[in-house]
């Protein structure tokens, strides 16, 4: 693919993605006011040999709470080399999370969630105890307890390609940049919502309406998606034509303050230890840079890929820096992406996934009609990824699953 090939005018050996979840109630001394109590799901959202990913969800059941410290100790040789939403210190096996200046305070009832990597010699497992500011979650009462608050985090049920919710496109609340694409009840779904930042193809900045029907089709399967560019096309200071791959982070930024905006429709609904990015052509390139990003977990470029000669300013090297899983998906030899493409999943170190379409071209995914299959195997992708959901790791993973959907044609490694 040439450097003008993008159009101007416009999930090694180990991938065991398992969740592995350990909730416990935190239970402390009831007197004249209630007792304090929380629960924490930890997730082990994929590894790898020499790492993994993890996440934990702190639900807080007892008084409010103004400024957190979670502790765990590890069972092996976990170092955690990485973190986001919070900052951790480690001694050894004994490793502490504390909160970032904007999600330190928990409303009774509320979560604030964080992630983190780490390496590890052997497969990782769930620490076993946590305590929270300095109280042990016991999963059991204290002495003077009257009542004992146990609740459960339901596991990933049916895959996300079977939701169809009604959704909200809106602009994004005091950020013109951006556009969101969401179920229009998020109050309604039984699950806080993953977000995934979608960068245009063109490095459009600006206008959207080219990928309105596919992140309306994303959006209705239960994501929330931030996208480049106000919702009705007007100016919003960001030229387009180049790579910002800064808009997509932004974005993750804009649904993190809006996770806890009072009064917000997304407000307490987001899964921040959810967050994948992906795009379109030149937007696959912002993707594929965005995904660096710490708080990132998957990432999938559509008829994209780093140039072997640097062009856009971001060479082949970038590869190595992909932490997550990632997607690489192209629309046969017709598509300008298609070497590019082909590259970058040969080049990827981490979990990667190609998904050939000979028949969609450069923008078949987009605006043509594998619009559906192109966006179902994305959908799919994520789920495996960011959910680990077991039917969607087939459809994406299995020779039954989409290899057997001719005329697609896929491979993966490091799974």
């Amino acid at each position: 693919m040439s450097a003008d090939g993008f159009r101007v005018s416009r999930l090694g050996a180990l991938l065991a993605t398992t969740a592995l979840v350990a909730s416990a109630a935190l239970i402390g001394s009831q007197s004249a006011s209630a007792a304090p109590a929380c629960r924490v799901d930890y997730t082990i959202g994929s590894q790898w040999p020499g790492g993994f990913t993890a996440a934990a969800v702190v639900t807080n059941l007892g008084d409010p709470v103004n400024g957190w410290h979670l502790s765990w100790t590890f069972p092996g040789d976990e170092r955690v080399t990485q973190s986001w939403n919070g900052s951790h210190t480690q001694s050894g096996a004994r490793v502490t999370a504390v909160n970032a200046t904007w999600n330190g305070a928990i409303a009774t009832g509320a979560s604030v969630s964080f992630g983190f990597n780490a390496s590890s010699g052997s497969r990782s497992t769930p620490p076993t105890a946590f305590s929270l500011n300095g109280t042990a979650c016991t999963g059991a009462p204290a002495t003077t307890t009257t009542t004992t608050t146990t609740t459960t985090t339901p596991a990933p049920g049916r895959p996300m390609i079977e939701n169809n919710h009604p959704v909200t496109r809106e602009g994004a609340y005091g950020d013109n940049r951006f556009t969101v694409f969401r179920p229009s009840s998020p109050q309604s779904i039984d699950r806080p919502l993953p977000v995934l930042a979608f960068g245009n193809g063109a490095c459009a900045h600006t206008n959207n309406s080219e990928v309105t029907r596919i992140l309306t089709f994303v959006a209705s399967k239960g994501f929330v998606v931030v996208n480049t560019g106000s919702a009705d096309g007007s100016p919003n200071g960001v030229p387009s034509g180049s790579p910002i791959p800064s808009l997509l982070t932004d974005a993750i930024t804009w649904a993190e303050r809006e996770h806890t905006r009072s009064g917000a429709a997304l407000h307490q609904r987001l899964d921040l230890t959810r967050v994948a990015t992906a795009g379109h052509s030149c937007g696959g390139l912002e993707a594929l840079v965005a995904a660096q990003d710490r708080r990132v977990s998957a990432a999938a470029s559509l008829n994209s890929g780093f140039f072997a000669d640097g062009a856009f300013g971001y060479p082949r090297s970038e590869l190595g820096k992909l932490h997550t899983p990632a997607l690489f998906m192209d629309g046969g030899s017709s598509d300008v992406a298609y070497a590019n493409n082909q590259a970058n999943h040969d080049l990827a170190t981490v979990p990667s996934v190609l998904a050939r379409h000979p028949q969609a071209g450069h923008v078949g995914f987009i605006t043509g009609s594998q619009l559906v299959d192109g966006m179902t195997t994305v959908v799919q992708f994520l789920d495996m990824v960011l959910n680990d959901n077991q039917t969607a790791r087939e459809y994406v993973l299995s020779p039954s699953g989409l290899a057997s959907k001719p005329p697609w044609v896929t491979a993966n490694k490091n799974f």
